[in-house]
């Protein structure tokens, strides 16, 4: 981890918001629909390259690949382990259907489940089997879309953000454990 002595180094953890070029091709990734793979990773590779830029534009020292190459926050964990099998939930179910917030803004949630694809928003993930990463092809791709845009800018660091298996998938279901 670099120090500095001069100011504080800015860097910020999260998904940031992808462009519309590629969430053309995230829903029909989600949903299990086709999609032109190759296409596909040649937009990842320009909107992650667009995005550290944007970020050393901003100021940020510490940049992030903004979690483009994943589907989602919490889906890409059960991308990339095996043992996890998705299945229609029942509706108003899981951790966005349920709560205080979903009564005190129902509009918003309302729109939010609207624009949701359907794989995202009406599965549970259960696991099925033994539990292994699965994720290296994946993993590689990541570093490689990030270490090319590393090559085009000054940055202090970079990293990929993760989520914690348990913590992604907040409901699971066992079936094998």
């Amino acid at each position: 981890m670099k120090r500095s002595s001069d100011r504080i180094l800015t860097t910020h953890v999260g998904s940031l918001i992808r462009p519309p070029d590629l969430m053309n091709f995230v829903t029909p990734m989600l949903s299990g629909g086709d999609y032109d793979r190759d296409a596909y990773d040649g937009t990842l590779h320009g909107a992650v390259a667009d995005v550290v830029k944007r970020q050393v534009d901003c100021g940020i020292d510490i940049v992030s690949d903004g979690e483009f190459g994943k589907s989602s926050w919490s889906r890409y964990v059960a991308d990339r382990i095996s043992g996890f099998e998705a299945r229609p939930a029942p509706a108003r179910r899981g951790a966005f259907a349920r709560g205080a917030d979903r009564v005190r803004f129902p509009e918003f949630y309302a729109e939010h489940d609207e624009d949701m694809p359907p794989a995202f928003v009406r599965t549970d993930s259960v696991c099925v089997g033994p539990i292994r990463y699965t994720g290296r092809k994946a993993l590689a791709a990541d570093l490689a879309n990030l270490r090319a845009a590393l090559a085009k800018v000054d940055v202090t660091e970079a990293f990929l953000p993760v989520a914690a298996p348990s913590s992604a998938i907040p409901d699971r279901i066992n079936e094998y454990y």
